[in-house]
């Protein structure tokens, strides 16, 4: 489950997390929209990642008969599905709120698994 959530889960999500909103220098703001097509892609393979990690995840051999890992995982489809639609659109602005919803669907899903 490590390699799965270090290799494949956490790079997508960050690719979702890492395409909105914006950070402040002493530069300045810089947003952290993707500036090209190239970028808005990545946002794509990001979200299309987070959709099939919910099918992934409750496999059989993975939820192990645990109704609330079940549940966990079924968050992620809805949210990558949502954050694939603002991606397909170039909407930042969306991606910012659907990354907070990500968010909250892992820590969720951590603070009941997550070994620590």
């Amino acid at each position: 489950m490590h390699d799965l959530m270090a290799h494949f889960i956490t790079p997508a999500a960050e690719r979702i997390w890492e395409s909105a909103g914006s950070v402040i220098t002493e530069e300045g703001e810089i947003s952290l929209e993707p500036k090209d097509d190239e970028g808005w892609s990545e946002v794509i393979f990001g979200a299309q990642v987070i959709i099939e990690s919910s099918y992934s995840l409750k496999r059989s051999d993975r939820s192990l008969g645990r109704e609330d890992w079940v549940t966990f995982s079924s968050l992620l489809e809805p949210i990558g599905r949502q954050a694939l639609q603002a991606a397909e659109a170039k909407n930042s602005e969306a991606l910012f709120q659907i990354g907070a919803d990500l968010y909250q669907a892992c820590v969720a899903c951590h603070n009941v698994y997550m070994k620590k």
